[in-house]
């Protein structure tokens, strides 16, 4: 197993995690996501409730603490310091971390259907907002991943349609000469 250093035991006992509940970190991105615009849907909740229990088999603790971050917008400093200890858990020097490195790239597709979770534009690829985009932005930077960017924007850009265009984010080669 994987043994953590002092300041990151330290950190994570401040977020009010334990060696029991630690898991429930690998959802914290998850809830910035649904938090981003301010309000937590119902159906970002009911989403992030069932892949904390499909993919993570929290324990009671831990769907407690997730509890709390749903009815109660954690602080960003919260959210920076237990983004960056998620990170940190990925980096084993010795043995198995205590977080896969690949499970910290499968967070940004959890993630983003989180951003598609809002109840204005339900799964639809374009329903992100540009708040949710900032915080996927964020999130990718934080954990190392790749560039954040949801479905919507992407096929936006590939697409080079009017908000492409208006943005300034035309590739190169659909640019007029």
């Amino acid at each position: 197993m994987f043994s953590i250093d002092n300041s990151l035991k330290n950190s994570l006992s401040a977020l009010g995690l334990t060696a029991e509940t630690y898991r429930v970190l690998m959802l914290l991105p998850l809830v910035y996501v649904a938090w981003a615009d301010g309000l937590m849907d119902d159906a970002e909740i009911e989403r992030i409730d069932e892949i904390a229990k499909t993919r993570f088999h929290l324990g009671p603790r831990g769907l407690s603490l997730l509890d709390g971050w749903l009815f109660e917008r954690p602080t960003k400093e919260y959210f920076d310091e237990g983004m960056q200890d998620l990170f940190y858990l990925a980096q084993a020097e010795d043995g198995e971390p205590l977080v896969h490195p690949e499970e910290l790239h499968d967070l940004l597709v959890h993630c983003e259907s989180i951003a598609r979770a809002s109840g204005h534009a339900f799964d639809v690829p374009t329903g992100v907002t540009k708040q949710e985009e900032d915080a996927l932005s964020e999130i990718a930077k934080i954990l190392r991943v790749d560039n954040g960017v949801s479905w919507g924007r992407l096929l936006d850009e590939l697409d080079a349609g009017p908000a492409s265009v208006a943005a300034g984010r035309v590739p190169s080669s659909r640019r007029p000469g």
